[in-house]
């Protein structure tokens, strides 16, 4: 079977020009998941866990409104009380899974797509840094 969920590696920058010049780079990777293989994942993937400690995983309660309610689930009901019917199409997650226990994920961004795999909706979701 081909997952739909993939890596994708890059760089994250940050420059500052005021009060005082700052810059600084750093890599970083994403995991663009298919929340309809997060079981599969959690069971084939010896490193990443969903909703439980791993090298790498996905919680429930890192993403949405923060309940241990499926992520999946979550971004249906936002879908509906937009209007948007996506009636079993996929939703995609790019985010920054924990690492070693530890959740930095600035940005999640949710790719709703309809059963013909047309594009639907597009969820951005920051998440504040500072609390």
């Amino acid at each position: 079977m081909m997952l739909r969920s993939a890596i994708y590696i890059g760089s994250v920058m940050h420059r500052r020009l005021k009060p005082r010049a700052h810059l600084f780079r750093y890599r970083a990777f994403w995991l663009l998941i298919d929340l309809d293989e997060l079981d599969m994942l959690n069971d084939r993937l010896r490193l990443f866990s969903y909703n439980r400690p791993n090298v790498f995983s996905l919680h429930d309660k890192d993403h949405g409104d923060g309940s241990s309610t499926a992520v999946r689930v979550q971004v249906e009901d936002r879908l509906r009380e937009a209007g948007i019917d996506i009636s079993g199409g996929s939703i995609r997650l790019l985010c920054m899974p924990r690492t070693l226990g530890y959740c930095f994920n600035p940005l999640s961004i949710y790719f709703c797509c309809r059963a013909d795999g047309s594009p639907a909706a597009l969820i951005y979701q920051v998440h504040n840094t500072f609390g």
